[in-house]
Formats: C-alpha cells, structure tokens, sequence
C-alpha cells in the first residue's frame, strides 16, 4: 500500500511515520514536493536485500522535471544570474 505527504508534513511527523511503518511493514510513504515523488519510506524487508535502489525516487523525480522545463539556449560562459529572466521564462525587459 502506498501513501503520499509533503515533505514539510515527513518533517513534523516522521516519528509517527516510523511507527505506522513498524506495525504495517508492507506500507511505502512517498514524500513529495510539488506533487513530485522525491523519496520514500519504507521498513526495511525481513531478508535485508533492497527493493528500490537509493535515489531512484529522486531520479524519477529530476526526469519529470526534465520533461516539464521549458529548453533556454544559452550561450556557454554566460553566468546563469545574468541569463536569470530567460531561463525562468519570465518577459525579458529589453530596457534594462
């Protein structure tokens, strides 16, 4: 059984959550930021082998984002804070 939070709720609660997991081993707590999965929670299985390999939930996560941000040319070299406005897709104040 799967469950999702925030990752500010893990933060407040994760003593609870480590507590829920003891008695119900077979639940995994997705945390989340933004709706993203960025990692889980899970009892660890009773032979001690890995059911998921570390950071495959943030790995997953980075490929999402991947596909939602927009691709910026930008020329290499250029500092990204001078490139901030482009690269955020905000207008660009052809003034300033």
């Amino acid at each position: 059984m799967r469950k999702r939070i925030p990752i500010s709720e893990a933060r407040s609660r994760l003593s609870r959550l480590v507590r829920e997991l003891q008695r119900r081993p077979d639940l995994v707590i997705e945390i989340t930021v933004r709706d993203l999965v960025v990692g889980e929670l899970r009892a660890p299985s009773r032979s001690g082998e890995k059911l998921v390999r570390p950071g495959s939930s943030l790995l997953r996560a980075v490929a999402k984002m991947w596909e939602i941000e927009p691709e910026v040319d930008v020329e290499p070299g250029t500092p990204t804070a001078r490139e901030h406005d482009r690269r955020s897709g905000l207008p660009v104040d052809s003034e300033a």
